[in-house]
């Protein structure tokens, strides 16, 4: 289980960089299939979906929805991400650190106003 949030996490991590190198190169898949089949065996098992300016530019399923009957995932399968919201929320606030929309030395109250 530790293995895989490291796999999401580099895939995470990687799709940022993959995405500024894709501005000169339209073939996003082969950079993001190439990720994804890293691992022996391959292991991760989820949905990949990328947009740049608001517009598709890559979509993938990998894996089953239930392995014992090997149903395929969809692009509109649901996952229950547990932990992993702390990785996406922590990058979306410093993000906002960066715009200098926030400052970590504030006290929390000044943006939880209960």
């Amino acid at each position: 289980m530790k293995s895989l949030s490291q796999i999401i996490s580099i895939i995470f991590l990687s799709l940022s960089s993959t995405i500024t190198f894709a501005q000169k190169q339209k073939d996003y898949s082969t950079k993001i299939d190439s990720l994804v089949n890293t691992t022996s065996p391959r292991i991760f098992n989820g949905v990949i979906f990328a947009t740049k300016n608001g517009k598709e530019i890559y979509s993938k399923v990998y894996g089953y929805s239930n392995f014992d009957s090997k149903v395929p995932l969809q692009l509109n399968s649901t996952f229950k991400i547990m932990s992993n919201s702390k990785q996406i929320t922590a990058v979306l606030l410093l993000k906002q650190v960066e715009k200098g929309t926030v400052n970590l030395q504030a006290p929390i109250k000044k943006y939880l106003p209960y």
